[in-house]
């Protein structure tokens, strides 16, 4: 334990028995120094006027405080529930652990290889990870923007085809499938908000692989814009299949409609909140 370390950690601990109304400390002192679980961990014996505490710490340990009593008579005792509480915690962190995927929607299970990349690359992010190894998830999330430019061209071909754009050009490739799912002058914000979308997700992923200064905040939000663009066609998609034209009744506005047959083989749209009923009418009539 360096002076330095000593001196700042007096300093914490004070500061964390406060929190806890422990004030009037009259000694602080380290008892022991544990090392036997891979990490090192210290037990600081604290008087107070009104009572005695072990205090346990480490540089990758959690702080705690043990009141002196029968159930802590030693440092040694309080080392060890000290560990055991942590392990149990850490355990119960990993079996349910949630990694930064589930922080938004996707709808992409249709879109398996996809999914799988990005759930590796969301596994495999962590603080403690090296410059190199950033710098690789940026390229799966590159990887993952490439192989969905293909899945897109797999639904339309031709578009693809007519224009030229090369299977690698993600960028060209979503813009003109952007252009399909959301035509006309209705949409042109969102068309302009998801063009910004593309290039922010693929600029950005750019940077995380060539840039050996990246960290953990700069990965997971490459991640997260990476994720949050699958979705976004998908949902697009959703658009582009009708659900901008569902039915709505014209006197609550509920889109709980039921199609019912009528007269000479007339459809009546009948809405299940409000009983209205409406004819639909064809392009012919």
């Amino acid at each position: 334990m360096t002076p330095e370390y000593r001196i700042e950690t007096e300093k914490h601990i004070k500061e964390y028995l406060a929190s806890y109304d422990v004030n009037e400390i009259i000694n602080i002192k380290c008892e022991n120094t544990f090392n036997d679980l891979g990490t090192e961990v210290n037990v600081w014996n604290v008087k107070t006027k009104d009572g005695a505490y072990w205090v346990v710490e480490g540089e990758e340990a959690p702080m705690n405080l043990y009141t002196q009593n029968a159930n802590y008579l030693s440092a040694d005792e309080a080392y060890s529930y000290h560990m055991g509480i942590t392990q149990r915690l850490s355990v119960d962190y990993k079996n349910n652990f949630k990694h930064i995927i589930d922080e938004i929607p996707l709808d992409i299970k249709q879109l398996k290889s996809i999914n799988r990349k990005l759930n590796m690359a969301a596994e495999k992010l962590s603080v403690d990870l090296e410059s190199e190894e950033f710098q690789a998830i940026g390229l799966i999330c590159r990887e993952s923007l490439i192989e969905l430019g293909k899945e897109l061209s797999k639904r339309n071909p031709e578009i693809i085809k007519d224009k030229g754009i090369k299977a690698s050009d993600f960028k060209a490739i979503a813009n003109e499938f952007i252009n399909l799912y959301i035509p006309e002058e209705s949409n042109s914000e969102l068309r302009n908000y998801s063009r910004k979308i593309v290039d922010i997700a693929w600029s950005y992923n750019s940077t995380i692989v060539h840039s050996p200064n990246k960290t953990y905040p700069d990965v997971k939000i490459a991640l997260l814009f990476t994720s949050a663009l699958v979705s976004l066609f998908e949902n697009l998609f959703l658009k582009y299949l009708g659900f901008d034209n569902e039915l709505v009744c014209s006197e609550c506005g509920s889109k709980s409609i039921e199609l019912i047959e009528g007269e000479n083989e007339r459809l009546i749209a009948a809405c299940k909140s409000c009983n209205h009923e409406e004819v639909l009418t064809t392009e012919k009539e």
